[in-house]
């Protein structure tokens, strides 16, 4: 009885120390840090319908399109290919389009992240020079980009709906509720390893306000606006998108949803820890911007460091906010791999927990006789 027992107490320590090894391993790096270090931006997807032939400069166009792309450097999060009409499948065309052909060729056709072939698309257009630079970059998704890389935490754009006394009134109280979430983190800081020595992480949430009538953010609005099914039923309502990682957009408030509970909800989520890893199983969508995402700057300091994090941990968390985008379905393992990557490690322990269990026991035997 006594030696089943000890087997069993060495059994638990096992146990005991494989949780303890997990907890440690926990990560407790803030949601907003680990999106901006490690979740690359999903791409838009596009194809560039023509009949028969493009014409020089539009060939020219849909190439510099390309480019920016591909650009090592500033990626704009977008894949694109080109459609003979005359050649590919009409039906295949219409299933993809979720729609009739337009009549006037060339167009190109662009959809939000995994909506191809799901939804219409959220842009047909013409591609001309203006269409390809206000595509690539504007200076409100810039200015977005370089505050989220330079260190803000989550940049809360504000869309005002044109009613002033309304509008101020939500911006202000937005701002009281960010300073408030300010003060609350400011007692719980964060330290990272900056080269040998740790280095304190600031936070930061600035409100960007983005008008709905700057023709040069046609399509920043558009994407913001067109996020969620039914915004353009409040459009006369002011609206405010959290935006974190590398330009990931939380969801959006406005109206009667502006509250404290929903604005500082979404914050403590942000620069909480210990949320799933797989960036598909949060919530939130990316928005399509060109930004130097691999070189962070925290102050002064660039970190291009290849060490991973370490992994976070927990179950699938739900959008803090009322109005969630939903979370796409997690990805697919293959069985085989997957269980023995979650039990692999477990049934080694347990065979080298009894391996050791035996060679005590037999060590006792040899002691009596």
């Amino acid at each position: 009885m006594l030696r089943i027992k000890s087997v069993f107490l060495i059994l638990i320590g096992f146990g005991s120390i494989q949780f303890a090894v997990r907890e440690a391993g926990s990560c407790s790096v803030p949601v907003f840090r680990y999106a901006l270090e490690r979740w690359k931006p999903d791409a838009y997807k596009g194809i560039f319908i023509y009949r028969d032939t493009i014409s020089p400069e539009q060939e020219k166009l849909f190439n510099q399109l390309e480019e920016a792309t591909l650009n090592p450097e500033y990626p704009l999060n977008l894949r694109i290919r080109k459609v003979n009409a005359d050649e590919f499948p009409e039906k295949k065309l219409r299933e993809i389009l979720q729609g009739p052909i337009p009549d006037t060729l060339p167009v190109l056709a662009i959809w939000y992240p995994e909506q191809m072939g799901k939804q219409k698309p959220l842009w047909m257009l013409d591609l001309t020079q203006t269409v390809f630079e206000a595509l690539v970059e504007s200076p409100k998704r810039k200015e977005l980009t370089e505050s989220l890389i330079n260190g803000a935490s989550i940049v809360w754009i504000f869309v005002p709906s044109g009613n002033v006394r309304k509008d101020e009134r939500a911006r202000t109280f937005i701002r009281e509720q960010l300073d408030a979430s300010l003060s609350s983190l400011s007692k719980m800081p964060f330290y990272i390893m900056a080269g040998p020595k740790m280095k304190k992480l600031a936070y930061d949430l600035p409100i960007l306000t983005v008008s709905r009538s700057d023709p040069e953010e046609r399509f920043f609005l558009d994407l913001l606006l067109n996020s969620e099914s039914d915004l353009h039923e409040y459009a006369d309502e002011p609206m405010v998108f959290p935006v974190f990682g590398r330009g990931r957009l939380l969801g959006c408030l406005f109206g009667e949803y502006i509250t404290e509970k929903n604005i500082r909800g979404a914050v403590s989520y942000l620069a909480g820890a210990c949320s799933c890893e797989v960036k598909a199983q949060n919530p939130g969508m990316d928005l399509l911007v060109s930004a130097l995402w691999d070189r962070v700057v925290l102050g002064e300091l660039f970190v291009d460091d290849d060490t991973p994090l370490p992994e976070l941990t927990g179950v699938m968390p739900v959008s803090p906010i009322s109005r969630p985008v939903p979370p796409k379905p997690p990805e697919k393992h293959d069985d085989d791999s997957y269980l023995f990557a979650v039990y692999g490690i477990t049934l080694g322990s347990l065979i080298v927990a009894v391996v050791f269990a035996g060679l005590i026991l037999k060590h006792r035997r040899k002691e009596n006789k």
